[in-house]
């Protein structure tokens, strides 16, 4: 998902073209492009101006992006792609006056719009503590760089060459997903100075038919960059590997070792517990802090610059520094995941994980979130479970996991026999807890989040 405000389309384009096809024209994408935005970072500090003369006491920001996005769909049927283009420009306000906060965002097609979304955020004003922001100290900031092309041909070829090499010979490709999307933002404060910033992602996301049921797996980078996709490869063969012939019932007994593609769920929720907005409803979390509610094995990071994840940041969109963060180590919890908001809420600093998503208010996300790799050694006999069939929900209520995976039984190092896809219903907190081993074969999915796990070494999870 393309993270920022990228909402709503102000141009598409829908072409069908097959393999062998012309690349389209650029589209229009331009109006949604660089001279958008500088327009409108330029013309917000005057309506900035204008809105604190008239609104004394008063304070205000506005957020403005702009991004693309281009999506290449595999059409099974046909075995053709159908093309998408679109592009959105957004701008969001919020304002403060003591102890009340608004907050608007609307789609926009020019400066002279800038006015109506600070007067909404200031008709929504509702009682709230001020955040404690930080101080956007470039008056005029520095512009990230332009908008990258993105192209029609680089995504085909990209999708043939998935198709053609990931995919484990004879399996049916039910759908295939491929997206390049870029979004540029600014921040301008009326108390002066401003703070841009961007980013680019390229995804790959593929559905395979298995006879026990459906697999999905995806690859992500910076756009422009490689896709690791031996790591996608390795892990769609041993799926199809393990979800095809002879399989019998799991021994309820024997440690779970959950490999990376199903253990991530898990890893996925815990992000989400890790949540200042969610900590804060949770108080006896919150207690925890400065303590060890977990085993001494268990460490978890969330680093915006780690060479394998699918995100770089160096600001979040409330100008706060994206710095690395140690979230829990060896067992202990050092803290949560804090927008300004919810630092504020709890007492404590910022640590610039504040985003804005689908035009929502600063909230705080992980970016590129995992748990730090060990090497810790193995049982002698344990099943381990490699592969997760598709279902409807991972999370069905907050706090429990919910998947459905199959794998082998393993005696000294040895897989010794099929095992039938079982259903788990995991409470994270508690399961977590009982962490016994971390592996070090770290990988990062786009599919939970962009998150990040080596195995994990549970005991015996199915008795009862």
């Amino acid at each position: 998902m393309m993270r920022g405000i990228v909402k709503v389309s102000v141009e598409r384009e829908e072409v069908a073209v097959s393999a062998a096809g012309e690349e389209p024209g650029e589209s229009g994408g331009a109006a949604c492009g660089d001279a958008a935005l500088h327009a409108l970072a330029g013309a917000a500090r005057a309506e900035l101006d204008v809105f604190s003369r008239g609104n004394a006491g008063t304070r205000a920001e506005l957020f403005l992006s702009a991004g693309r996005r281009l999506t290449l769909e595999y059409e099974a049927s046909t075995t053709a792609f159908t093309l998408n283009r679109g592009g959105s420009l957004l701008a969001a306000a919020r304002v403060w006056q003591g102890e009340h906060s608004g907050f608007a965002a609307l789609p926009v097609s020019g400066p002279v719009e800038l006015a109506r979304v600070l007067e909404a955020a200031r008709q929504r004003m509702g009682t709230s503590p001020p955040p404690s922001l930080p101080e956007l100290l470039d008056p005029a900031g520095s512009a990230p760089p332009s908008f990258p092309d993105l192209s029609a041909e680089r995504s085909r070829s990209l999708a043939e060459h998935l198709l053609r090499t990931v995919v484990p010979p004879g399996r049916v490709v039910q759908a295939a997903l491929l997206t390049q999307s870029v979004t540029r933002t600014v921040l301008v404060r009326g108390e002066g100075g401003c703070s841009w910033g961007g980013s680019s992602r390229e995804d790959a996301f593929v559905r395979c038919e298995t006879p026990r049921g459906a697999i999905v797996d995806a690859v992500a980078s910076p756009l422009g960059q490689p896709w690791p996709l031996e790591s996608l490869r390795a892990r769609l063969a041993q799926a199809v590997e393990v979800l095809e012939g002879p399989a019998e019932p799991v021994d309820p007994d024997l440690p779970l070792v959950l490999r990376p593609a199903v253990a991530v769920p898990l890893v996925e929720a815990l992000a989400w517990l890790l949540r200042g907005d969610v900590g804060a409803s949770l108080p006896a979390l919150v207690r925890a802090v400065g303590k060890k509610p977990f085993p001494s094995v268990l460490s978890v990071q969330d680093d915006p610059r780690h060479p394998l994840g699918t995100q770089r940041l160096e600001t979040d969109d409330e100008g706060m520094p994206a710095c690395p963060l140690g979230l829990i180590e060896e067992g202990g919890l050092r803290g949560f995941l804090h927008s300004t908001g919810t630092a504020a809420r709890l007492g404590v600093e910022p640590n610039g994980r504040g985003l804005r998503l689908e035009g929502a208010p600063p909230a705080p996300c992980p970016i590129n979130l995992f748990v730090v790799p060990r090497g810790d050694a193995l049982p002698e006999r344990y099943t381990e479970l490699v592969a997760r069939v598709e279902t409807f929900t991972t999370m069905p209520r907050p706090g429990l996991v919910s998947l459905m995976a199959g794998g082998w039984e393993v005696h000294e190092g040895r897989r010794v026999r099929r095992v039938a896809p079982v259903d788990l219903s995991l409470p994270v907190l508690e399961t977590f807890r009982m962490l016994r081993g971390v592996g070090s074969d770290l990988a990062f999915f786009p599919t939970a989040g962009g998150c990040g796990t080596p195995t994990l070494v549970f005991p015996p999870l199915l008795r009862g």
